[in-house]
C-alpha cells in the first residue's frame, strides 16, 4: 500500500522546461569584453604549457644524450 504523503515521481516535460527557462534567467551572462579577455587568458596559458614541455623536452634530450 501507498502511502499518500509520499509524492509520485512522474516525468513532466512541461515542467521540466518550465524550470529550465527558470534557471536560465538567474544565469548572469558574461559580456564580450568578458569573454573576449577569458580567451586571451586560456590562449596565453596554451602558449605558456607548450613552451614549458618544449623546454623540458630539449632539456631531457639533452641530458639523456650525454648518458648515451
Amino acid at each position: 500500500m501507498a502511502s499518500s504523503n509520499v509524492k509520485e515521481n512522474k516525468f513532466s516535460a512541461g515542467k521540466f522546461f518550465k524550470s529550465v527557462k527558470s534557471e536560465i534567467k538567474k544565469v548572469t551572462w558574461p559580456t564580450r569584453k568578458d569573454v573576449w579577455n577569458y580567451t586571451l587568458v586560456v590562449l596565453a596559458m596554451c602558449a605558456f604549457s607548450a613552451a614549458t614541455i618544449g623546454v623540458l623536452d630539449l632539456v631531457f634530450k639533452f641530458l639523456f644524450n650525454l648518458l648515451a
